[in-house]
Parts: structure tokens; sequence; C-alpha cells
């Protein structure tokens, strides 16, 4: 099945090395391939990233239409890693954003330590129980990454209200599409020898 639908995700802060800090980066891990509270799962190798690494801007609070454009905080790379989707953002300096600044500062705090993302999923299915996958688990295919920003409190209530609905959509979708085929019984002719057939003749007969 294939229809786009916008699904908002929390993501969450990685261990940063010491290295990175000194370079103002660290890691969120974007998505993997656990189930989360939905029961949905973003494949990992469905993850289309070309049209965010063309813009690759990292926000804080999601406000990539701001008319601030210091809530544009940093850029990031986003590879996979160990079958998870991860998220490298590194932040503008002081002098050129005091609000990348500050956000940075409470990252390596512990004040700030999630982030949240917007995917646009335009493939999906129930779980394939061959592969050893619960068909009772929404599996998103292919899915292509929009943008993600730096939050406070994971995704605010309306994308995650959003993403719910588009879920529960998906979900009506798969159901209503889905083939039931009854089995027709089938027919078993007695086949009988002569003598048997003969047999049965006579015993009628009287």
């Amino acid at each position: 099945m294939s229809e786009n639908k916008v699904i908002s995700r929390s993501a969450f802060l990685r261990d940063t090395s010491e290295e990175m800090l000194k370079n103002r980066q660290v890691e969120f891990v974007i998505s993997s391939e656990s189930v989360d509270t939905y029961r949905t799962v973003f494949k990992i190798d469905g993850w289309d990233l070309a049209r965010y690494e063309e813009n690759n801007i990292v926000c804080y609070q999601h406000r990539a239409n701001s008319d601030d454009p210091d809530d544009v905080i940093g850029t990031s790379e986003v590879f996979v890693e160990n079958n998870e989707l991860i998220g490298r953002v590194t932040f503008e300096d002081a002098e050129t954003n005091p609000k990348a600044e500050k956000v940075f500062r409470k990252v390596c705090n512990g004040t700030l330590k999630m982030a949240s993302i917007n995917a646009l999923a335009s493939e999906y299915r129930y779980g394939d129980t061959l592969k050893g996958e619960d068909k009772e688990v929404l599996y998103f295919t292919r899915q292509e990454l929009m943008e993600w920003s730096i939050v406070s409190v994971g995704s605010n209530p309306d994308a995650l209200k959003r993403s719910e609905e588009a879920i529960s959509a998906i979900r009506t979708e798969l159901v209503e599409n889905i083939e039931v085929v009854v089995e027709q019984p089938e027919f078993v002719e007695n086949k009988r020898t002569v003598l048997e057939a003969q047999l049965i003749i006579n015993k009628n007969k009287y």
C-alpha cells in the first residue's frame, strides 16, 4: 500500500565523545527498527534522505518557518550505523547564533536531551510472519526524512495527534484492502471397482 502520510517521532540523545563536543557536535538516534508505542516500525533500508541532504538544517522546536533566522541552530549529517538512523548535529558558533550556543550548552548539561523528526511515509504494510515479523505491527517500508529539530519535550501534542490519526487511517486502509478468500470444500468423488458397484446393486435389490 502507498499513500503519503506525515508521521512524527521522538529522537533521543546518545553518548557523545569529548572530541565531538569540542567540535560542537552531538548525536541523536533518529530511528531504529524497534517497535514503538504506536506498534509501528520504520525499516532502516526504507529511509530516503536525498531531499533532506539538499537542505540539512536543524532547527529549535521545529521553527523552520520562523522569522527569526537564529531558530536554525545548525546543520546535520544523517547516516545509518548499527541498524539505527543517526543524526549528528553541528551547532553554529556563539558569535553567529547566540540561541544555538544556549541550546548547545543545555544539551551538554543534560537539560535538553530530546529531538523530534517528521517523516513522509509512502509505503507501508502489516508484518509478515514468514519474515519473523509481528502481523499486528505496522511496518513503514519507504519514508522520506523531512526535517528534525532539537526540542524540549519530544514531539509536540498536535504533531503526535496528527501522527496518530495518520497511523489510524493507514491501518483502516490496510484492513479494507485485505482480500478475504473463502475456501470451497473439495468434492471427493467416491470411486468404486466394478465388483463393489455390483455388490451394492445386488444389495439394494433384496
